[in-house]
């Protein structure tokens, strides 16, 4: 009976309407599908902005029991929930949310960049210095450097391999995903490699980041959510304090955050090679004649 029911229900279309079928549902759900129901409607505006890792603890369950949540409101997976969240709740994103849409020029100029400004001095106190200092190590005597990221992490990563490239380090940042997993195959114990996601879930870099594990290579990852899959398998967890509405994705404030924290290891790797410099100054000669 109850499955006839779940095969008859459509996707909710908005919030409100995913409340209801939420409340309608509660006594076809499992015990462990309850407690994820209720985190949900008391938090419903929180959830676009957490991890399925974050939601599977915060209701005290494990990550299966929130997909077959749900999977049971015809959702394809929690991604999807949340995305149909937060086209209903119509939000802008956390670090812009006192920008309204009739803001001038003027005030949006003031307002980004105070927010900005914002995420640089939250990146102070919630980045650890002493695995800031572990990273440095680890890339300063890594033998090659593997950039993983997907969408506009990639573009992050591009920008990581083409600094480290610059003072002599042999690396790289595949756009593609199965070339970014035929290299990952192929580093050794001598490599390292950084996975790039501000969710901390996303598929390829996940398991990218697990191959090189398995390949012996350390492993670091840059991402907003500490309780994520992709920090479960890195060696080294740099955390950013951005977190992303799923309609939001790539903003700016992301993208600061991310990049902020490759400036600081290629930064300290900089100064403690000795022969960083030198390299320097044969990438920049080697482009030098494209400039006029």
């Amino acid at each position: 009976m109850i499955e006839r029911l779940n095969n008859s229900l459509e996707k909710p279309k908005d919030m409100q309407s995913t409340m209801l079928l939420i409340k309608s549902l509660l006594n076809s759900f499992t015990k462990t599908e309850v407690k994820v129901a209720e985190y949900v409607l008391s938090n419903i505006e929180d959830i676009i902005y957490i991890s399925v890792t974050e939601l599977a603890e915060k209701a005290n369950v494990g990550e299966t029991t929130v997909l077959r949540f749900c999977r049971k409101l015809k959702f394809k997976g929690f991604q999807d929930f949340k995305i149909s969240l937060a086209r209903s709740t119509n939000q802008l994103p956390k670090s812009s949310q006192e920008i309204k849409y009739d803001d001038s020029a003027q005030a949006l100029r003031d307002k980004l960049i105070q927010s900005q400004i914002k995420v640089m001095e939250d990146m102070r106190s919630l980045l650890d210095y002493t695995k800031l200092e572990l990273a440095i190590d680890l890339l300063i005597n890594a033998y090659a450097i593997q950039f993983y990221g997907v969408g506009t992490s990639n573009l992050t990563a591009a920008q990581g391999a083409h600094s480290f490239m610059r003072i002599g380090k042999s690396s790289d940042a595949k756009q593609d995903v199965h070339f970014q997993a035929m290299s990952t195959a192929l580093l050794t114990e001598n490599d390292v490699a950084i996975g790039i996601s501000v969710s901390g879930e996303t598929k390829d870099t996940v398991e990218n980041l697990k191959l090189a594990k398995q390949a012996g290579a350390k492993t670091i990852c840059i991402t907003s959510n500490a309780r994520s899959p992709i920090t479960t398998v890195a060696d080294i967890v740099l955390l950013t304090p951005t977190k992303e509405n799923p309609l939001h994705g790539s903003s700016m404030s992301s993208k600061i955050a991310q990049l902020s924290i490759l400036d600081i290891l290629y930064t300290g790797v900089f100064l403690r090679t000795g022969d960083a410099l030198e390299f320097r100054e044969k990438t920049a000669k080697a482009v030098s004649t494209k400039l006029q």
